[in-house]
């Protein structure tokens, strides 16, 4: 099962796709392992949207959540439209300050901005809710 990977697809799917033995079968997927709710708050706050408290209650869980996982929550809708309209000039302006945060420890700022591009192009794409789903 996936960890912290983005899913589109409508919110009445979503129970059978993520328990679905075959979860990457179904709905639209963005692989983002390890670039979950904490890195996606902190981006926010980086990009002006309002500080990681805020942005974190713009997510939270979406239904029952089973013992093991997965755990699909929404995303914060203010952070998915300001990264499906970044611009290339706004991406550049904080990926060395992510790549400083301790989550991303290692991570380099060109890994982050490539990340963050093609994370754009994928929301662009998107008509359906964009879900995290979180699984250990």
């Amino acid at each position: 099962m996936p960890l912290s990977d983005l899913l589109s697809c409508p919110e009445d799917e979503l129970e059978a796709i993520i328990t679905n033995e075959a979860p990457y079968s179904s709905g639209t997927w963005f692989l983002a392992k390890n670039i979950g709710m904490i890195q996606l708050c902190k981006l926010g706050e980086l990009l002006g949207l309002g500080s990681y408290r805020d942005l974190k209650r713009g997510f939270g869980l979406v239904g029952e959540p089973l013992p093991d996982g997965p755990w699909p929550e929404t995303t914060h809708p203010a952070l998915i439209a300001k990264l499906r309209d970044v611009s290339d000039a706004e991406i550049q302006s904080v990926v060395n300050d992510w790549a400083r945060t301790e989550e991303l420890a290692g991570t380099s700022p060109e890994n982050l901005a490539d990340y963050l591009t093609r994370l754009r192009d994928f929301l662009k794409q998107q008509k359906n809710p964009i879900f995290l789903i979180n699984a250990l």
